[in-house]
């Protein structure tokens, strides 16, 4: 009785879900699943093709020689367990949204099973629990391990997806990843990239624990994006050389770009404003910035020295051609969302 109950309520959690997003419309009539929640776990057999409401109860693997599509549309519930699920793919998928079709992936909460009535408790037969007041824990941060690309991946891309709830939203291990008009918020990290360099071009990354982690070696291109309202906007580790460049990355909590170990990303040509630390700590280059606002001195001080640390950054490799106006350039395109 427990486990039905329990996967009912998922079933019309993920339902509910699914409606919220995408405007009280299922994709009928598009060759796909239609209105009907598919339950899926383990490792596919074969290529497939998700569309519609998807309930993910146990990690998805994806070997090396299959392919999984996700068409636009399609939401992704991950039910929320002791040990997170995911998606882990060694061969390749293909996520590609459309600006008003998001793809979303996230938790569905954790629910609980509706108090037994007097009935249920003397009846041998079962009894449907309701469809009303259905009592459930809102999702949160870490309920699902993410997407992981691993080096085994000939060919991944992700455009126009909504990833939410995940402690690493995309961990990329290879090269072979495309990062575009992606929608990140509330992951421990949006994107990981360990030892690679993917590209990460015109995404919004806001109310995550980090906006873009770098370690090893990555160096990836990071341009176009938005971290907004993160606790850092990016993390550079070890001695990693991401080249960070037309971005906006404004309002996060703590620093906007922090380096560690012996990292030094190049920075280039991006807006770095309002946060509550540093513009940039303990590393980096920095050419053609507008940094202003930051670690509260004023929200119209814009920092003009070509020293090695200011009042708004601290203790970088270099620093050169100061922008006293924005980048008008920088950021995502408007018509991207």
């Amino acid at each position: 009785m427990k486990n039905t109950s329990i996967k009912f309520i998922f079933t019309v959690c993920l339902t509910v879900f699914y409606l919220g997003c995408q405007g009280g419309a299922f994709n009928s009539g598009s060759g796909g699943s239609g209105s009907g929640i598919i339950e899926k776990s383990g490792e596919l057999t074969q290529n497939e093709i998700w569309d519609g409401p998807i309930y993910v109860t146990g990690t998805v693997i994806v070997p090396e020689g299959i392919t999984l599509t996700i068409r636009a549309g399609t939401i992704i519930g991950f039910e929320p367990a002791d040990d997170p699920s995911g998606i882990v793919v060694h061969g390749e998928l293909y996520a590609e949204g459309a600006p008003d079709r998001m793809i979303v992936f996230g938790s569905l909460g954790t629910p609980k099973t509706p108090p037994k009535s007097k009935m249920e408790q003397t009846a041998t037969t079962p009894i449907v629990p309701p469809t009303q007041g259905i009592d459930a824990a809102l999702p949160k941060t870490g309920d699902w391990q993410g997407i992981r690309i691993e080096a085994q991946s000939p060919n991944s891309r992700l455009t126009y997806c909504r990833i939410q709830h995940a402690t690493n939203a995309i961990v990329c291990a290879t090269d072979s990843v495309q990062i575009e008009r992606c929608l990140f918020s509330e992951n421990k990290i949006g994107v990981l990239c360990e030892d690679t360099n993917p590209t990460i071009s015109a995404n919004e990354f806001n109310r995550n624990g980090s906006g873009a982690q770098f370690r090893g070696a990555a160096a990836p291109e990071v341009e176009y994006n938005e971290f907004n309202a993160n606790r850092f906007g990016l993390v550079c580790e070890d001695d990693s050389r991401p080249r960070i460049q037309h971005n906006n990355i404004r309002s996060n909590y703590e620093y906007a770009i922090i380096c560690y170990s012996t990292s030094s990303p190049e920075i280039v040509s991006n807006n770095i404003t309002l946060n509550n630390g540093w513009a940039v700590y303990d590393g980096g280059r920095l050419r053609d910035n507008y940094i202003s606002g930051n670690k509260q001195v004023g929200p119209n001080v814009t920092e003009l020295s070509i020293g090695t640390q200011s009042d708004q950054f601290y203790s970088v490799d270099e620093v050169f051609d100061p922008r006293t106006t924005p980048v008008s350039e920088a950021g995502v395109p408007k018509d991207n969302f």
